[in-house]
């Protein structure tokens, strides 16, 4: 009876370090030694010792080679997937002004043609171009419900506006 837990042991123990072993570079390994509580801490903090020593069982400075070899590894991959998460990140967000920009260069022209039309896309233009100013747009319908004000003298006073708070911004930023 020994002999089997002895062996069932070495089994696990052994299938536990053959991820080392047999450690493909394109996938993460995902909790090799089934701990999900431990794991889901170090994925927020992959450099923490004693959460490593605990998922482990053990002090770090008594683990055997194999298992330091999957402890470099499992660690590496967190922090590294860390850093790949936060790079996307700001991948996205550099994509997302930049089409926004797009966006607002190309067709604002067009919708000024027709403001009644487009006085919507208008109005979240302004409200996109002045929060990039730091400054705040009041949408025409809270000012005029009753719309008593002329929409195409509203676009141009708000477009004038818009560029001298560009003109604004960028002798503040040493741009002009």
């Amino acid at each position: 009876m020994l002999k089997i837990s002895v062996l069932i042991t070495l089994w696990v123990f052994s299938t536990s370090v053959s991820y080392a072993q047999y450690y493909d570079d394109e996938e993460l390994l995902e909790d090799p030694l089934v701990k999900p509580r431990i794991w889901s801490q170090l994925k927020q903090n992959p450099t923490d010792e004693y959460l490593w020593s605990r998922y482990f069982g053990k002090d770090l400075f008594d683990i055997t080679p194999d298992e330091y070899q999957l402890y470099e590894i499992l660690k590496n991959d967190l922090m590294n997937q860390d850093q790949g998460y936060q790079q996307e990140l700001e991948q996205a967000k550099i994509e997302r002004k930049i089409a926004q920009q797009a966006y607002t260069k190309n067709d604002y022209a067009a919708w000024s043609e027709n403001i009644s039309l487009n006085f919507g896309q208008i109005e979240v233009y302004f409200t996109e171009k002045f929060d990039a100013m730091g400054s705040e747009y009041v949408p025409y319908h809270e000012l005029y419900p009753e719309e008593e004000y002329n929409l195409t003298k509203w676009v141009d006073e708000h477009e004038a506006r818009l560029e001298e708070l560009e003109e604004i911004n960028m002798i503040n930023n040493g741009d002009y």
